[in-house]
């Protein structure tokens, strides 16, 4: 096995599937499996360091533990010999990046086991309920019980508070998975604004947030992409990410093109 630097990054899976990455807790964003989102993180940090970074993996759902090295182009390779578990189905393989789903109805459902500790009862369990609806594809339903919930935590708490933002979150999954961008992006802008206060511009949560306000914005039709590109191309400019200015190209570049179709 390669010797890896004492700075590597380090990702944990716990038996719960729950993911931690140098201790940071880490949720996939909507239709990415854990590992790909695990695997699109590291790709995103070596490109924007550009260079090459190294990480430790250790899946104690899966049993096993590796480590590999994410080059700044989006390969990646595993920098051990074997692991420590020979059997690792769920070992991300030294490719790029595959593609996103092509319909969010073919992403993964609304987690159920999202650690959602924090969130005290009985809004706790009327989330977990909520998420259950969600899945059973009843859309409409889960929508009306997560604005409820947000509707009585932003009273409560207000509206940027940790306690709404784990409702924003599921209310935002559900906007993707019914194919509701703008209202989905709408909800992921809000939240990148609120984690941008709690947590900083650089905070991967943060960033991911942004990420998944401008993939429910490319998804929009036209008119409606084109009514609210100011609200991303100002989110851009106020929250500093990775490859923002190449984000901020294409929006210009497809609003443009909007504007001469009309």
């Amino acid at each position: 096995m390669n010797a890896i630097p004492p700075d590597a990054m380090q990702v944990r899976i716990t038996p719960d599937g729950i993911c931690f990455i140098d201790e940071e807790y880490f949720t996939p964003p909507p239709g990415a499996s854990l590992n790909e989102a695990v695997l699109a993180h590291l790709q995103l940090e070596a490109a924007a360091l550009e260079m090459p970074i190294q990480a430790v993996i250790q899946d104690e759902q899966a049993q096993y533990t590796t480590s590999i090295q994410v080059n700044t182009d989006g390969t990646s390779h595993p920098l051990d010999d074997e692991t420590s578990v020979s059997h690792n189905p769920n070992l991300p393989q030294p490719t790029a990046m595959p593609a996103p789903p092509a319909s969010p109805h073919t992403a993964d459902p609304v987690p159920p086991d999202r650690p959602y500790e924090p969130l005290p009862e009985p809004y706790r369990g009327r989330l977990a309920s909520t998420c259950a609806t969600a899945n059973e594809d009843r859309f409409t339903e889960a929508a009306h019980e997560a604005d409820q919930l947000l509707a009585e935590l932003s009273t409560q708490y207000g509206p940027s508070h940790l306690y709404t933002l784990a409702v924003a979150l599921v209310r935002g999954d559900i906007a993707w998975l019914s194919q509701d961008y703008l209202y989905g992006a709408q909800i992921w802008i809000f939240m990148a604004r609120s984690w941008h206060l709690h947590l900083g511009p650089q905070h991967g949560t943060t960033v991911r947030a942004v990420g998944n306000a401008l993939g429910c914005w490319g998804r929009l039709q036209p008119e409606d992409a084109k009514a609210s590109a100011p609200h991303v191309v100002k989110l851009l400019q106020d929250i500093t990410i990775p490859n923002a200015d190449s984000a901020l190209r294409t929006i210009n570049q497809w609003t443009q093109r909007i504007a001469l179709a009309n």
